[in-house]
């Protein structure tokens, strides 16, 4: 079982390798890095505002790492027809989910050593903690997150009469009882709880695994759910086909599309307009898209980065919208009806302008608050009033245009 495991992740590496390389391209690499250079920044200028004895120190800490501990989900691999291929080899599952648990404890470690790395400094200027007792509470992070990988795999199998261990809630209170305890007292004795609960894990897992059952449709749904998460991140930079959208009536918004007169050459906009509102796909990476910009660009201060930040979520939400295009082009009727391509386009350019303007607003909006330089509002909104002309004016109908031309 350990090869079928090693089959599925060298053909889901594959994968994600491929939706990687679209998500991290040279446009967006150069802006994540002005990004982290501006975080960085604040980071340490707000540092030297900083000194020790506050006590809210410890709470930040521990709500910090309360929330980095329950990153890195157990990946299983899992799919919907090992419930009737695989249950003759159900003991044998065992090795695979072992396996599946090792490979889930890369990526979800790094990120513990990661997170108390950048905590690192805040800690010992508010609480003047040694390099030591960092290292303490480092080690005490990492086998907290073993143990509660350990539970998510101790709760694939089914124990008569109890629920399982892995529920959400019962993962924060352990995780806020054993840090709490080393950030009020010493790491040392987090070390300590941390060892404890994973040992306790580790050996009740090994009592019971060969007597139980595995929650086959429970697995099944967790690895479904977690691979969903990972497939709208990737849909928020190019399109994902395994994502399938949900339709959503929003009855409040019906007050919008009386502004679109009922005529032959409004046909297209009313449609795209409908299928925007109450498509989940596309609405939603809108949304997600906006919301990220708004909470970075509140965080963020400077004069330049601002500017850059906001120039590039509206690329990003303009350049994603782009295959909505094409999302009623299997629907015979629309190609019935007289309408000219060129009316079509007309219609899909007015929406994108009208996206662009609302999206760019509410950046600008979010930059004069966060902000007080006045030269950074003024060319955050120049910078965007040029951008949403060139995307949604220039950029989008040449494009679609030679599309269109290649499908004829």
């Amino acid at each position: 079982m350990t090869g079928l495991f090693k089959t599925r992740l060298q053909r889901h590496l594959r994968e994600m390798a491929k939706y990687l390389r679209l998500v991290f391209n040279d446009f967006f690499v150069f802006a994540l890095l002005f990004l982290m250079g501006g975080l960085g920044y604040g980071y340490s200028n707000m540092l030297k505002t900083l000194k020790t004895g506050y006590w809210w120190a410890p709470v930040v800490a521990l709500l910090v790492l309360v929330i980095v501990a329950q990153i890195g989900r157990f990946a299983t691999l899992i799919e919907d027809a090992d419930r009737v291929f695989l249950l003759p080899k159900e003991r044998a599952m065992h090795a695979y989910l072992v396996a599946a648990r090792r490979y889930s404890q890369g990526l979800a470690q790094a990120t513990q050593v990661i997170a108390v790395f950048l905590l690192a400094p805040f800690m010992s200027v508010t609480m003047a903690w040694p390099v030591l007792s960092l290292v303490e509470l480092g080690l005490a992070q990492i086998i907290l997150k073993d143990a509660l990988l350990r539970l998510d795999l101790a709760s694939a199998y089914q124990v008569t009469g109890q629920t399982r261990m892995n529920r959400w809630e019962f993962k924060w209170l352990l995780s806020i009882v054993v840090l709490a305890a080393g950030l009020w007292t010493l790491p040392l004795v987090a070390v300590g709880l941390a060892l404890i609960l994973d040992i306790a894990v580790a050996v009740w897992y090994a009592q019971h695994w060969q007597k139980q059952q595995i929650r086959w449709r429970e697995q099944i749904k967790i690895e479904d759910n977690r691979m969903l998460g990972i497939y709208r991140f990737f849909n928020m930079f190019t399109e994902v086909p395994m994502l399938a959208g949900t339709i959503k009536r929003r009855r409040y918004l019906d007050g919008l599309f009386k502004l679109i007169k009922p005529r032959h050459d409004k046909f297209y906009l009313y449609l795209y307009s409908r299928g925007m509102v109450r498509g989940s796909e596309f609405s939603g990476l809108v949304v997600r898209l906006t919301v990220i910009g708004m909470l970075l660009l509140y965080f963020v201060r400077g004069e330049w980065l601002p500017v850059i930040l906001a120039a590039l979520f509206i690329y990003l939400i303009g350049f994603q919208l782009l295959p909505f295009f094409q999302q009623y082009e299997d629907i015979v009727f629309t190609h019935v009806y007289p309408i000219l391509p060129a009316q079509r386009l007309k219609s899909f350019v007015t929406l994108i302008t009208l996206i662009l303007s609302v999206a760019a607003l509410l950046l600008w909006l979010v930059v004069v608050v966060a902000n007080p330089h006045l030269m950074t509002a003024g060319i955050t909104l120049l910078v965007e009033v040029v951008e949403v002309w060139y995307l949604a004016r220039i950029y989008t109908p040449q494009r679609l245009a030679r599309s269109i031309e290649n499908r004829a």
